[in-house]
Parts: C-alpha cells; sequence; structure tokens
C-alpha cells in the first residue's frame, strides 16, 4: 500500500466508522439497547481510527518477527491507547466511558487483563484477515473520493471534538453561574448605561440580531473564556463592548471595505466616550484579526477577536440553539440595564 497523507488521512476516517459499528453492535448486544459509545456524538470513534494506523505500522516493521514479539507489541499499541483515552476521557466527561472495575486484573477500572487479550486477538484478525483485502481495496478508491470522505468526517470529528470540549470547559455551577453573571454585569453596566452604547439596539448587525445584543454576547462569551484563562477580565468586557460601536447599516452603507475599516472607526467613536486603556484599545483595534494584518498585542484581543469570529459565523449559520451562557449573560445585561432605566 502506498503510504501518503490521503491514504492515511482516508484510512484513519475509515476505521474511526467502522470501529464505531463495532462497538455500537457489541454494546447495544450487551446492554439490549441501543448504545451510542464514545465522548463525541457522530458515528465514529477516533480511538479505532487511531489504532488502525498504529497496528499498520507495526504490521509493516514486525514483519516475519515472531509471533510473540508481535503479540506484545499489538499488546503495547491496543491497551495502551485505550488507557489513554480512558484518561482522556475522564477530563471530558462526568463518567467513564467504560469501566472495567468489576474486572480481575484491571488498573483503576482504564484496562484489564481479559480485554487486553481480546484486543491482541482482534489485532491478529486485524493484520491476517483485514489487512491484506483493505489494501487491495484501497488501489480502487479514486483520490478525488478518499480526499472527499476524509475531509468531511475529520472535519464533523473536529467540529464534535470542539464542542464537546468547549461546553466542559465552559461548564458551570449553579453558584459559579450567580457569581459570574454578577461580576460580569458589573463590570458591563457603566457602559451598557451610554446613550452612545444603548443607540447600539436601533442597529442591525447579524441575521435577527441587533448591535448591541451582539457586542454583548461576545462580551459575555470572552468573559467567561478569560476566567478559566486567569486574564484581565475588566478589559475583556469593556473591550468587546465597544469593539462595533458604529452606527451604519454596514451591509447598504457605510465605508467601503467596511471589514477592514471598522475596526478604526469603533476605537475613534470609544475614545470619544470613555477613556481606554492601551489593553482596551488593542482589543477593539485588533477584533477582525487576521484582516487587521498586524496580531493582537495581549491575549485578551485574541479571544475576544476568536469569540467575535465564532458568534459571526454561528449567526450566518442560523443556528438556533444559542450558547445558553452567552445567553444567560445578555440576558441578565439587559436586564440590569434596563431596570437602572426606570
Amino acid at each position: 500500500m502506498k503510504t501518503d497523507i490521503l491514504n492515511i488521512l482516508f484510512s484513519f476516517s475509515l476505521f474511526s466508522i467502522l470501529g464505531w459499528m463495532l462497538e455500537v453492535t457489541y454494546r447495544s448486544v450487551r446492554d439490549k439497547r441501543f448504545v451510542n459509545p464514545g465522548l463525541l456524538k457522530g458515528p465514529y470513534l477516533p480511538l479505532y481510527g487511531t489504532g488502525a494506523l498504529m497496528l499498520m505500522v507495526a504490521v509493516s516493521l514486525l514483519e516475519g518477527s515472531h509471533v510473540l514479539t508481535k503479540a506484545l507489541a499489538y499488546l503495547i499499541i491496543t491497551t495502551g491507547l485505550e488507557l489513554g483515552s480512558g484518561l482522556v476521557g475522564n477530563c471530558f466527561s462526568q463518567s467513564r466511558l467504560w469501566d472495567y472495575s468489576d474486572q480481575r486484573f484491571n488498573y483503576k477500572g482504564h484496562i484489564c487483563l481479559k480485554f487486553s487479550i481480546y484486543w491482541i486477538v482482534l489485532a491478529f484478525a486485524f493484520e491476517y484477515l483485514l489487512l491484506p483485502p483493505y489494501q487491495s481495496m484501497l488501489t480502487l478508491f479514486s483520490p478525488a473520493f478518499k480526499g472527499i470522505f476524509a475531509g468531511v468526517t475529520i472535519s464533523m470529528m473536529l467540529v464534535d471534538f470542539l464542542t464537546v470540549s468547549l461546553n466542559h470547559f465552559l461548564s458551570l455551577t449553579p453558584k459559579e453561574k450567580t457569581l459570574l453573571e454578577t461580576q460580569f454585569i458589573d463590570t458591563a453596566r457603566p457602559l451598557l448605561e451610554l446613550p452612545e452604547v444603548a443607540k447600539l439596539s436601533q442597529c442591525n448587525h447579524h441575521r435577527g440580531k441587533t448591535r448591541l445584543e451582539h457586542v454583548k454576547e461576545v462580551a459575555y462569551l470572552s468573559f467567561l473564556w478569560g476566567k478559566r484563562l486567569s486574564l484581565d477580565c475588566d478589559a475583556i468586557v469593556r473591550g468587546a463592548l465597544l469593539h462595533d460601536l458604529f452606527y451604519y447599516d454596514w451591509l447598504h452603507e457605510g465605508p467601503r471595505l467596511h471589514g477592514f475599516r471598522h475596526h478604526n472607526i469603533a476605537l475613534r467613536n470609544a475614545r470619544k466616550i470613555t477613556p481606554l486603556t492601551e489593553k482596551e484599545a488593542d482589543i477593539i483595534k485588533k477584533h477582525m484579526w487576521p484582516l487587521t494584518v498586524v496580531p493582537p498585542r495581549y491575549m485578551e484581543s485574541l479571544v475576544v477577536s476568536l469569540v467575535d469570529t465564532f458568534c459571526s459565523a454561528r449567526d450566518y449559520l442560523n443556528v438556533k440553539k444559542q450558547d445558553k451562557h452567552a445567553k444567560a449573560g445578555a440576558g441578565c445585561a439587559i436586564s440590569e440595564s434596563g431596570d437602572n432605566k426606570r
């Protein structure tokens, strides 16, 4: 089999899907109900794709070796991957993806002797029964087909993984949620009460969203990231709330090349209504990076830029299920600022 990046990505994608099918069948039959295994939501298990690639390399390197040598290598590969995946899975899930605690000779429930033997048997089956016909079949697929298949599958995996990671990273207890929302509102209120900022509620920005709603959403999500990363959250909130401080309908009017120019317009407008620190000014000026060419000077600026891109893309993809943290924070900010005006 010709070893190149396209074949590697295709093999990883295909065996990730086949491994998912194997796990679904085994677990569903065992539990007498449909079980979708793994951390991700889609029909793939990257553990199997990674294992298949490692076994391909091992088969090639150990060709002609003694069966015991192969068995030891397969044990290290398969059980090592299972142990690593179990430890990583615990970081992203409240419950174990699998638990061998009831099996003899187990290590912290992640691996056990019985299933390690099963993996060795499956590895030999992979070498002698599955790999030879797969190598012949692989040459029948066109590069275009393999590229599209791998591209779509791996893209789905990445989006799936990022979604799971973000949900875990930004997960809050009720106490944390209340505390952070209070901190966010206290920081945002002085700017939200300014008429120049409140006027953004009259400006359409993205699909079905005003400019004020957009900047508050970006500010709150950026604030959460800032808290997790121990950044200057006051600067993040203030910079994010002012990053789109302009009043024209950018879809139908305003300066040409809006994407390359409006950050400077917003910065000028912001300086007219409030003093800005260097960090806050950089957040506003660099929020369109990489269109600004010059990269952000501060981590706070990078966070706001990435969150702004995420929120904008989500608006235009018309995702109906908005981020619960952003909605909660923005809603509280609206409520608080509204109460103070009565």
